[in-house]
């Protein structure tokens, strides 16, 4: 039988990139959708298709997600991946950044939501797999926004699981922390400073990640990992 297809956002680096050749090594055709999709072409296959697409951009979203069914059949899986992580006094940022950072953080993250929940509720079954961040429940003193934006995506996961459950929609909730990304570049740090500002830990790599959110997928659709935090065992944060 073919393989369902799954729309990864974000999927240009660390996380997004590992989930999707985990999910294209099983065979299964990609919408892989990032602001940079050129950073994507290390995947290559001819039913991986790739879209220059802002969450932020609802339309835009929806439109690539509508020549992707055409080509390969409904979105069976949605990973809400894309996000930033920045930090700094929260009087000084600027009032444009901390709204664009809502706007893919949050917003991202429904407006992927919005356009293929119509299509799974209509079949009866589907899986929206949201990455968070162990900020979710244990907010640190800087990345105020980041923070508040990763809390608002576990409650919408667990309200929308609620939801939904009796349409067999699953919601999962993925919390990781200590993931070893680029996400440093973003802070303006190198990875070297990001750890010592961590107090060197051990981190879990983007592909130990990325078969644990595999791991949730594959499971029968009747079970459904609703909240699951993911750090290394040495860690005692969170």
């Amino acid at each position: 039988m073919a393989k369902a297809l799954v729309v990864v956002t974000g999927a240009s680096h660390g996380i997004g990139h590992a989930v999707a050749a985990r999910f294209a090594a099983e065979g299964h055709p990609l919408l892989l959708l990032a602001r940079h999709p050129e950073a994507m072409d290390r995947l290559q296959s001819d039913t991986i298709m790739r879209a220059a697409v802002d969450v932020a951009d609802y339309a835009g979203l929806k439109a690539a997600m509508d020549r992707a069914e055409a080509a390969h059949g409904p979105v069976e899986c949605l990973v809400n991946n894309a996000g930033f992580l920045k930090v700094g006094a929260l009087e000084t940022r600027d009032p444009a950044d901390l709204s664009y950072e809502v706007d893919v953080l949050l917003k991202g993250v429904i407006n992927g939501t919005r356009a293929v929940l119509p299509g799974m509720v209509e079949r009866g079954r589907g899986t929206i797999i949201n990455l968070s961040s162990i900020g979710d429940r244990v907010p640190g003193p800087d990345g105020e926004v980041y923070h508040a934006c990763k809390a608002a995506v576990r409650s919408l996961s667990s309200s929308l699981q609620k939801g939904k459950a009796t349409r067999n929609i699953r919601v999962v909730n993925i919390a990781p922390g200590l993931v070893r990304t680029n996400i440093h570049q973003d802070m303006g740090i190198s990875f070297e400073e990001y750890c010592r500002l961590l107090g060197n830990p051990e981190f879990i790599s983007a592909d130990e990640l990325a078969d644990i959110i595999f791991y949730c997928w594959k499971l029968p659709q009747r079970i459904c990992v609703r909240d699951l935090v993911v750090m290394p065992t040495s860690s005692s944060f969170g």
